[in-house]
């Protein structure tokens, strides 16, 4: 078998040992205790275990603040939070951007300068398309291609926040929104029988999805339109024939930027106040013991006389 066998194996976790096993909640403490305790049972050997324990603190510390404003910052050439950026406990996306939607006229659209001159109005001047917002059309130009997932993702969110479903498939909509819905429904022509409501992103004559993109209060938002549509199948084939729109309702979505920088920052500034207590701690060490040898070096230097 080769190396590189070996390296698919180990990667892929052929056979591996669960993460609640006992050997995987194990063996990171007992990797610490052997690397990190040898360098310590030395330095205790050389100078006493509580020396030896500043010292091994102040180059412990000095280390991880030093990786941690490398994480925080990034090195030239490197991105900003390439290091930690959750803390134990928390979702590996606790500090990811995050897509917030809301609906048109709700309190958090007041937040937005936008909607004081949007109230009414189609098109705000402030959004663009995304054609617009990134100066290209082509689906290869890296900010044109990110955008537009982007896009899509929200879009989901916005779909799942407004017409809400049960994990049976029912719509957990008001009696208003569904009454909505019901009045703009046509009855089902002959040979045909309704299905469903399905809520889809508006598109252009293109069949483009329409999205609107702007920067609002240092924010990205996002604006789209919903479409709900009434959908129709043959009695016999079981078939979609007609899908007929009733009702649109606008959306927008904010993305909060997140905070990935945060955990790195705690931890730069963690590891940067413990080098400051060992630090100090271990001066005080060595200035008491300096004066212990000037004592004795005095206290040996005393002549007594020989008749007394």
């Amino acid at each position: 078998m080769s190396f590189t066998d070996l390296l698919v194996l180990a990667t892929e976790g052929v056979e591996g040992v669960s993460p609640d096993h006992l050997a995987s909640k194990v063996a990171v403490p007992i990797a610490i205790l052997i690397f990190c305790g040898a360098v310590f049972m030395l330095l205790w050997s050389n100078y006493g275990w509580r020396k030896g324990a500043l010292i091994y603190g102040v180059a412990a510390f000095g280390f991880c603040g030093v990786i941690g404003v490398f994480w925080w910052f990034g090195a030239p050439g490197t991105p900003v939070a390439t290091g930690l950026q959750n803390f134990p406990g928390q979702a590996a996306d606790e500090y990811q951007p995050k897509w917030f939607p809301f609906e048109a006229g709700s309190d958090r659209a007041g937040e937005f300068s936008f909607w004081e001159s949007y109230q009414g109005v189609d098109e705000p001047g402030q959004f663009q398309t995304v054609a617009e917002f990134t100066g290209t059309t082509d689906n290869e130009d890296p900010m044109f291609s990110n955008i537009s997932g982007d896009l899509d993702s929200v879009s989901q969110l916005m779909i799942e926040q407004a017409m809400p479903r049960s994990p049976s498939g029912g719509l957990l909509i008001g009696a208003s929104l569904r009454e909505q819905l019901t009045e703009g429904t046509p009855p089902a022509a002959e040979g045909e029988r309704f299905v469903d409501w399905v809520t889809e992103v508006a598109e252009d004559e293109n069949g483009d999805k329409e999205y609107r993109v702007a920067v609002d209060n240092g924010q990205r938002v996002a604006a789209t339109d919903l479409v709900t549509y009434a959908v129709y199948e043959d009695v016999e084939t079981g078939l979609v024939t007609t899908r007929v729109p009733v009702l649109t309702q606008e959306w927008f979505a904010f993305k909060d930027p997140g905070a990935l920088w945060l955990p790195s920052a705690i931890w730069t500034l963690v590891s940067f106040l413990g080098f400051a207590i060992c630090l100090f701690a271990l001066d005080r060490i060595e200035q008491r013991e300096k004066r212990e040898a000037v004592v004795v070096e005095e206290a040996m230097d005393v002549q007594v006389p020989i008749a007394q």
